[in-house]
């Protein structure tokens, strides 16, 4: 019988992906290209030939700990090329890699640890694993003191097999926010990851030299930068942090990037330097994501984004780094509360559902579901998902993964869809995804503390303030700096509140929802 379309879903285009993975995509431009430069820093360059060929001296490493297709390896990813080398060398293993910021705080980095149950942990130089609490008897393989590539023959494929991962081999996995105080492992299949390369790749095009990478790899927002030009066959440019400038927005007017992408915080930030950057003389498209993106920023920048493509893209860590885009210029705004954040990806799939999975009438609010090749293969722990991840067939849609994103849309008239916010207790800080639950746990887990709210305070940089009501009445001591120095140790960086408040009570509104507003008025008063 044929399939009847939803009255209320929106599909992105179906195209053939030629490869399996990006290990075959890097491997063709290791082939055919060989002398391309591959990664920079401002230290190091490789080509795509040294690229292929480290990365099969660091994946005979792995074999010879152990290492095995299906198993996985905690990778600390700093914005290296060695960091590069040694993603690539996982999942050309057929292993999956999982991503840790060096900078995460260490109870943060043992949940990880313990989530992942990894084979082996791969680093590179000295220092950042001293305080990892990982079993005595994992492998540990320093990248940075094994031997040089010059000695390796060409060769297609690592390990004894000789084989390239499979479509649905497990690439990567990331650990996001969790609503019960641990973190949850996202598992993503290469044949989601390929999918989304190619069309994120076709969404920036092919003119330019590639991009920086300067976001934290603990995340997957950075993996655009990071997989997509390398998926090109271009260059990605290792940027130390937000503070090396001159690497990030130097002007390049004979080799822009192809695309720089990052949050609108970020934006934000950039636009109170002395010198804001220029993205016109920067690179050809600027691409948008982590949280909404308000056209009056856009209208900020003014015309130093002259002649340059903007993209809004959206996905939760569960669709593969992104599932829906917007096209747009500066001269183009739409007038909407945010900018729209567009279509499905290739071979995806969007409904706009209520709480029984049933369909609204477009321009009507309602939950996001993603289904189709942009979905993840689910959580690392099965018990985890609840009712996150689902068939698409509830949909009566074809059988196959779907995902329930939490976020509120509409779909508009041209066929766009519009964020309108979130239906749980989730937030967005400089792109981080937040769940509230997973603060509560750890909030509320400090000896003294009773009850809890948070707020977002919007600007250059977003910051996340907590509200702590105590146990007792009177004085709570320095209750404050004990909550924020027991967040600072299990959280990374990003999502630790700027700001903590103690307050007699956490106001409540007439919903039986926390009123943010009038529990920050207690402060000043």
């Amino acid at each position: 019988m044929a399939h009847v379309p939803h009255p209320s879903s929106v599909s992105g285009a179906v195209r053939p992906v030629a490869e399996a993975s990006v290990v075959h995509m890097i491997l063709r431009h290791a082939r055919t290209r060989p002398d391309a430069l591959a990664v920079r820093s401002t230290r190091r360059q490789l080509t795509y030939r040294e690229l292929w060929r480290r990365a099969l001296v660091v994946a005979a490493a792995l074999d010879e700990a152990g290492v095995g297709a299906g198993d996985r390896v905690v990778l600390l990813a700093g914005r290296t090329p060695d960091t590069v080398v040694g993603a690539l060398a996982v999942m050309a293993l057929g292993a999956a890699y999982v991503p840790i910021d060096p900078e995460h705080p260490g109870d943060r980095t043992a949940a990880v640890l313990a989530g992942a149950a990894p084979a082996a942990l791969l680093h590179s130089g000295p220092g950042g694993t001293e305080d990892l609490s990982a079993p005595a008897s994992m492998p540990y393989v320093d990248i940075a003191a094994l031997p040089d590539i010059a000695a390796l023959p060409d060769a297609d494929a690592p390990g004894p097999g000789g084989t390239l991962p499979g479509p649905e081999d497990i690439a990567y996995i990331v650990f996001t926010s969790g609503s019960t105080g641990t973190p949850k492992g996202v598992q993503v299949p290469h044949a989601s990851l390929a999918n989304y390369v190619s069309w994120c790749g076709d969404l920036v095009g092919s003119e330019g030299m590639g991009s920086p990478l300067f976001g934290s790899l603990g995340f997957d927002l950075a993996m655009t930068s990071l997989w997509v030009p390398l998926a090109q066959g271009r260059t990605v440019v290792t940027v130390a942090g937000l503070w090396d400038q001159q690497t990030l927005f130097g002007e390049r007017p004979d080799d822009p990037y192809t695309f720089v992408k990052m949050t609108p915080s970020h934006a934000r930030f950039f636009d109170v330097l002395a010198e804001p950057p220029r993205y016109d003389r920067v690179t050809r498209l600027l691409m948008f994501g982590g949280e909404g993106l308000d056209p009056a920023l856009i209208a900020s920048l003014g015309d130093r984004l002259d002649g340059v493509r903007l993209v809004n893209h959206y996905g939760p860590t569960e669709t593969t780094i992104g599932c829906c885009a917007f096209r747009f210029d500066r001269t183009t705004l739409p007038a909407t509360p945010t900018v729209p954040i567009g279509r499905p990806a290739w071979n995806t799939r969007a409904y706009v559902v209520d709480e029984q999975l049933r369909p609204v009438p477009a321009g009507s609010p309602g939950e996001l579901v993603i289904a189709g090749r942009a979905v993840a293969a689910g959580y690392l722990d099965p018990k985890r998902s609840g009712n996150r991840f689902i068939d698409e067939a509830e949909l009566g849609g074809p059988a196959g993964r779907a995902y329930r994103t939490g976020d509120v849309v509409e779909l508009r008239p041209d066929g766009t869809l519009l964020h309108l916010g979130r239906g749980d207790d989730q937030l967005k800080v400089n792109g981080h995804r937040i769940e509230l639950g997973e603060l509560r746990h750890h909030v509320l887990s400090v000896p003294g503390v009773a009850d809890a709210a948070f707020d977002i305070v919007r600007g250059p940089i977003d910051t996340l303030e907590l509200f702590v009501r105590p146990v007792a009445a009177g004085p709570a001591g320095d209750l404050a700096g004990t909550v924020r120095t027991a967040l600072a140790s299990v959280l990374p960086s990003a999502l630790v509140p700027e700001a903590v408040y103690t307050v007699p009570e956490i106001v409540v509104n007439a919903n039986g929802k926390c009123d943010v507003a009038a529990t920050r008025s207690l402060v000043l008063g």
